[in-house]
Parts: C-alpha cells; structure tokens; sequence
C-alpha cells in the first residue's frame, strides 16, 4: 500500500515537474519571438538606409517570411506543449511553409530557377499537402470522437 502512495507522489512529482518546465519553455519561445519581431521592424531602418528600393525590400521581404516561419515552428511546439504527444499535422505546417517560404524568395529574387527543380518543389508541397490531408482524415481525435 505504501508503494503505491510513493508511485503515486512520484507521478505527481513529474506532472508537476513537466508543468514548470513546459510554462519556461513558453516564457522562452515568447521571448524569442519578441526578438523576431524586434529584429524584423529593425529591418525598417536598413530599409531606409539603402540605395537600390529592390533591394531594401527583398531583404525586408525575406525577413517576413522566415519570421513566419518561425512563427508557425513555435505553435507547432506550443500544440505539442499541450497534447503530450506530435501531431502529424501540425509538424507539416511549418515545413510547408518553409518550403513555399523558399519558393517565393527564389522566384522573387529572380533566380535562374530550372524546370526541374520547380517541378521537384511542387512534387514536395503536393506530397506534403497529401501527407497532411491524410493526417487530418486519419487522426486519432477523430476516431475518438467517432
């Protein structure tokens, strides 16, 4: 009987544990975004200081786009925070973002982009827009609820 007071104590310890640990981890992502933010209007100012506008602007387009990313990183770890466990989907997100992310900066930047490799990127976003479709249909929370 006494054991399973301790086993008990020990459960709670780790619940409690995992709880503190979770909220300092959160504290940490808002402050990381918070300096993500702060690092992307700073791009304002070398906006203004530079002499071609293309430039200037593909830079501070750029920067967007990766906050964005990050941004989409973040709550992906935020959702993993609060259901114990991965979700397929949600672990999708932030690389098809990423992807598309790429896509728009290298067709923006007017690269020499082959046929190719524009094929091999919309191969990968449809099969990660598949990959992700399946995920969402197929989803334990949806069998649950069932």
């Amino acid at each position: 009987m006494a054991f399973y007071k301790n086993k008990i104590n020990i459960q709670t310890i780790w619940e409690v544990s995992l709880k503190i640990i979770i909220n300092i981890l959160i504290i940490y992502i808002i402050i990381i975004l918070l300096i993500g933010l702060g690092k992307t209007l700073f791009s304002i100012k070398v906006f203004l200081n530079m002499d071609h506008f293309a430039l200037g602007f593909g830079r501070i387009v750029t920067d967007i786009l990766t906050f964005l990313v990050i941004i989409e990183l973040f709550r992906s770890f935020i959702e993993y925070f609060k259901a114990k466990r991965f979700r397929l989907h949600s672990m999708i997100d932030p690389f098809v973002i990423f992807v598309i992310r790429e896509l728009i900066i290298i067709l923006y930047t007017h690269e020499d982009i082959k046929w190719q490799n524009l094929i091999g990127f919309s191969f990968l976003v449809l099969s990660l827009g598949i990959v992700r479709t399946l995920a969402v249909l197929y989803s334990p929370d949806n069998e649950e609820s069932s």
